[in-house]
């Protein structure tokens, strides 16, 4: 049955749904699919679509305080759209579960929340994110106030507010750390902001969104007035990052609470401790330095084969290599993973690929002609950002930074 409100119907009158959009009637065709005639495809394709939307919001609720309500109207569905191809990109068929790696979410980073006022039109600096152990630093660069920010008129200073939303995807809490403000003047033409660091205190294993917002303000007699608005609101996700480490529940579990993980299982959910009562549980507890003494008896890419084997014996499912610092996260039986540090100083990855260029790089080193850290240097020079070796499937697929798949190859087995 539809609603008449004087102006616009809402509801459904036959085979046609009235909606109000707005300010316009919009009308579309009934769904004739039920769930009786879902496939089976379509009801997964349909899950998981509602589990993007519903992560998409929690996201967004925890942060409400600094998107407000001055959003552009395409924002909801913007933001879905990423978090849900994100999620599909994390999702592993094999397992039915989400197989988070350090930068699942990097699609979200420069998310603009008010696409009529994008950031990167009012805000110039270059701000940099470290995070050390359960320490997040945000550094910003010394600002020439006239050079790198942008004021609407009247605007007599910028208030910068910085938060960061932490999300525990594996026991299914939210939260976000105190916002911290710095407050830029539109004085004087040479008028400069010293290079400031600001910290905050974040839970390893966890997912966190960085966002910068600005509210701009005008000095009235009558005090400061804020003038964002509908159409002038500069909000954008700085980066989201899943930290390294394991999640600690006792830490997360007093944060407001996300459904959609904890009753999903879909989400990876932590392994169960148990007494160790025989020894068929050591294939599920493989250590860093397990794999660091396999590690040690490869020369070149001709022993990566034997390497994977050994490793696959202790347990590991999966691993995810990033070229930066060849920091490595490892995925086990019942949600296991554990991640090792960084292998060299930070290399700078290209960010354009070289796939023809790659593939003779690697030639070279599966037949034993170049040593771990040259193949790594060559994998930066061609723009391969990371490397996922799955052991059940036996491939090893290269990326680039923009998620582009390179190359995928067959790992031959034991002779």
């Amino acid at each position: 049955m539809a609603k008449f409100d004087g102006k616009f119907l809402t509801g459904v009158i036959g085979p046609a749904v009235f909606k109000k959009y707005r300010n316009m009637q919009l009308v579309t065709g009934k769904s004739r699919l039920t769930k009786e005639k879902q496939t089976e495809n379509t009801h997964k394709a349909a899950t998981q679509f509602g589990i993007a939307s519903t992560l998409a919001e929690q996201f967004r609720s925890v942060t409400t305080e600094i998107i407000t309500d001055f959003y552009d109207g395409t924002m909801v569905y913007r933001f879905r759209t990423d978090v849900q191809k994100a999620l599909k990109q994390a999702f592993d068929a094999q397992s039915e579960t989400y197989r988070f790696t350090t930068n699942s979410f990097d699609r979200l980073n420069g998310f603009e929340f008010n696409a009529d006022s994008p950031v990167m039109d009012n805000f110039f600096a270059q701000p940099e994110q470290t995070i050390n152990g359960n320490i997040l630093t945000i550094k910003l660069p010394e600002m020439h106030v006239s050079k790198d920010m942008k004021f609407p008129a009247k605007a007599t200073s910028c208030l910068l507010n910085i938060a960061v939303g932490m999300f525990d995807l594996t026991y299914g809490n939210r939260t976000m750390c105190p916002i911290q403000s710095i407050e830029i003047p539109n004085g004087l033409r040479d008028n400069v902001i010293p290079a400031q660091e600001l910290s905050f205190e974040i839970e390893p294993g966890c997912l966190c969104i960085s966002m910068f917002s600005f509210q701009f303000i005008q000095k009235t007699f009558s005090g400061n007035l804020i003038i964002n608005s509908k159409t002038f609101n500069p909000v954008a996700v700085f980066r989201a990052v899943i930290a390294d480490g394991i999640v600690d529940q006792e830490q997360t579990e007093k944060w407001d609470d996300m459904s959609v993980v904890r009753d999903s299982k879909h989400f990876n959910k932590p392994k169960i401790e148990l007494k160790a009562i025989s020894t068929d549980l050591q294939d599920e507890s493989f250590t860093i330095a397990q794999i660091e003494q396999e590690q040690e008896k490869v020369k070149s890419g001709a022993d990566f084969p034997q390497y994977i084997q050994a490793i696959k014996k202790l347990g590991v499912q999966e691993f995810v290599t990033y070229v930066s610092d060849s920091h490595t996260q490892y995925f086990g039986n019942n949600g296991h993973q554990l991640s090792s540090k960084a292998q060299y100083e930070p290399l700078v990855v290209a960010a354009v690929s070289h796939k023809k260029k790659f593939r003779k790089y690697l030639k070279m080193h599966q037949a034993g002609q170049t040593d771990y850290l040259s193949f790594c240097r060559h994998c930066a020079e061609t723009g391969i950002d990371r490397w996922i070796v799955n052991l059940s499937l036996m491939t090893c697929t290269y990326y680039d930074q923009k998620d582009q798949l390179i190359l995928t190859e067959s790992i031959p087995g034991p002779e």
